[in-house]
């Protein structure tokens, strides 16, 4: 769907995308076929507003949206943050991405997710809290148990 109008180049939703997936380790990152459907809906929507009469940043936006629905928050991101905000003490900065990788790989860490439903929307729930608070109690057994 192109059209004479100021548009951005299509190819700028896939790449954005492809990095918001990798950056918050969504299992999403290396579908291919995931990432060109939802780029080309981003592109559609922008140039759909644009063809409205919508200025170029509220089609950007609207674009952006589509983009990224579902993807706001990885289990990556509660476990990151998780870490970060309460361990801080107990692990040095450069530690922390990778730990938060590693913990991903963990049963009792995806159990705890997989019970909260925890998706790219989780941070409207109001289980927000006390998911935290679970996760908080097993990341800190396990790392009782590496005597960190």
């Amino acid at each position: 769907m192109k059209h004479n109008i100021e548009l951005p180049e299509a190819d700028f939703f896939q790449v954005y995308l492809r990095g918001h997936l990798v950056d918050h380790h969504f299992p999403q990152r290396n579908n291919k076929r995931f990432i060109e459907t939802r780029s080309d809906d981003a592109y559609d929507t922008f140039v759909s507003a644009r063809l409205e009469g919508k200025p170029v940043p509220i089609a950007r936006e609207l674009a952006m949206r589509t983009l990224l629905a579902g993807l706001y928050v990885s289990r990556y991101d509660i476990i990151y943050n998780v870490v970060e905000e309460n361990l801080w003490l107990r692990l040095p900065p450069e530690y922390m991405p990778d730990f938060a990788v590693h913990l991903l790989g963990l049963q009792p860490v995806s159990e705890i997710l997989d019970r909260y439903e925890v998706n790219g929307d989780f941070l409207d729930r109001e289980t927000y809290q006390p998911m935290l608070t679970e996760l908080l109690g097993t990341i800190t057994e396990i790392l009782d148990g590496y005597g960190l």
